[in-house]
């Protein structure tokens, strides 16, 4: 019996996750031109709810969510510009990140001082790639237009003049749209898990953490009993915090008990979370131990000290739900174009399914128990002793685990105390049970732990 983990690293049993789906919902859904209120958003709003059988929440264009403007939505036709003799120098139809979002239409001939001063958008410092332009997307009154371009385009472009030939529509005809679908347990508190469908020709941010989302449901679908109830929501990033929370029954809005963002899972950098507005909550204490017992190594941050993002909503005045973020460290390809099919990590997105399944399976597993003995267990009686020189943590923990287990405390608040890895706790007790000696105290199972946070 090892202390820091029952549970060989870094994976479960295989089959449980499976990585071609979650490859082929990124393949197909990624290059959409995924800004806010988008046909194409709407695109894979509409996979997403056929994968999960879910329900659609809209919020019209130019109206108002909690204190968010839903933005305008956008369509683009076409997108391109041209040397004069038509040679087409970028196109919109291969990159949807070549346009800034919510450019509107302009057709004609334009200067090349203009175009590079006052439309065109690069990098110096990575003169063969280039950037996400979102900026617009959250200024309502800007009416422009512009291409983001390797900076070696710029530098090949000497020519008076050029052509540009865009035709996009900004208007309120259209709706903003969030997917979610639930799972029932026992008890009606529930546990959501969010990723963003925003971010147009993007992989890591946002479209592969729904994928990884995704595998969580099937696994706790197939479980076929939760003991928690579990939603999953997708929607563009803070409009869709805002208008799920505003659109939903005030019934709905009330089971959340604990929240997880998902961001940025498909990349190569190392692993963490960001606690909630309020780090001594269940979830974040749960995560704590989860990733110190489970991970080689990890990330831990303060609230919105990794990503920032819907958790900002479900955290924030009136609701003060604790919701936490679990993502991979900044990365070189963050807002670039780089951010592509050959940068994603099926390993890594794998890897964060387990870390999420771990997570889940403490409030799925843990228990109140009740010993039925006096005094200190003989241990070696029952093959429940450690060799301290080969295990002194799990050694030192033993004694000091059944002095805890006062029938108040469950195994993940005894884990907690000990300082060592929920399972090794769990499984401890789990086989007291099994040889008589303890049991589940009833209460817990009745009542739970859920309102820790208010």
């Amino acid at each position: 019996m090892a202390s820091k983990s029952t549970f060989k690293y870094p994976f479960p049993e295989p089959g449980t996750f499976d990585r071609n789906r979650m490859k082929r919902l990124v393949e197909d859904n990624y290059l959409l031109n995924r800004s806010a209120v988008n046909p194409d958003t709407d695109k894979l709003t509409y996979y997403l709810q056929k994968e999960l059988s879910g329900n659609i929440t809209e919020a019209e264009s130019g109206t108002f969510s909690l204190k968010w403007k839903i933005p305008d939505n956008w369509l683009v036709r076409h997108g391109r510009l041209s040397r004069l003799n038509g040679e087409v120098l970028v196109d919109f139809a291969e990159h949807p990140m070549y346009l800034w979002t919510h450019s509107i239409s302009f057709k004609g001939e334009i200067k090349r001082e203009d175009l590079i001063q006052n439309h065109i958008y690069s990098d110096p410092n990575r003169p063969n790639e280039f950037m996400y332009h979102y900026m617009h997307g959250y200024k309502e009154n800007i009416r422009t237009w512009g291409f983001s371009v390797p900076h070696s385009l710029i530098e090949s472009m000497s020519d008076d003049s050029y052509y540009v030939d865009i035709d996009a529509d900004l208007d309120n005809n259209n709706t903003l749209k969030i997917v979610d679908t639930e799972i029932q347990g026992e008890l009606e508190d529930t546990i959501f898990i969010m990723a963003h469908t925003c971010h147009p020709g993007m992989v890591s941010d946002g479209i592969a953490c729904i994928a990884v989302g995704n595998e969580i449901f099937h696994a706790l679908k197939a479980k076929g009993k939760t003991r928690y109830s579990y939603r999953f929501i997708y929607g563009p990033e803070y409009w869709g915090g805002a208008a799920w929370l505003d659109k939903s029954e005030p019934s709905e809005v009330n089971k959340l008990k604990y929240g997880i963002f998902l961001d940025m899972l498909s990349t190569h950098e190392t692993l963490g979370f960001q606690d909630s507005a309020f780090p001594d909550s269940r979830i974040d204490r749960i995560t704590l131990n989860v990733m110190k017992s489970h991970t080689n190594t990890y990330l831990h941050k303060d609230y919105r000290k990794l990503w920032g993002n819907d958790e900002t909503f479900y955290n924030g005045p009136g609701f003060h739900i604790p919701t936490i973020g679990i993502g991979r460290g900044m990365h070189r390809e963050y807002h670039y174009n780089t951010d592509d099919l050959s940068n994603m990590s099926l390993y890594n997105m794998e890897d964060s399914c387990w870390v999420l399944m771990r997570i889940i399976e403490v409030f799925e597993t843990d228990y109140v128990p009740l010993l039925q003995y006096n005094g200190p267990l003989y241990l070696s009686r029952y093959g429940l002793f450690l060799d301290p020189y080969q295990n002194r943590e799990g050694y030192d923990a033993l004694e000091k685990m059944q002095i805890l287990a006062n029938g108040k405390k469950s195994c993940f608040e005894i884990a907690e105390e000990c300082g060592v890895d929920f399972f090794f706790v769990r499984n401890f007790f789990d086989r007291l049970i099994e040889l008589g000696l303890s049991e589940k105290n009833s209460d817990y199972e009745t009542h739970g732990y859920d309102n820790d946070h208010e």
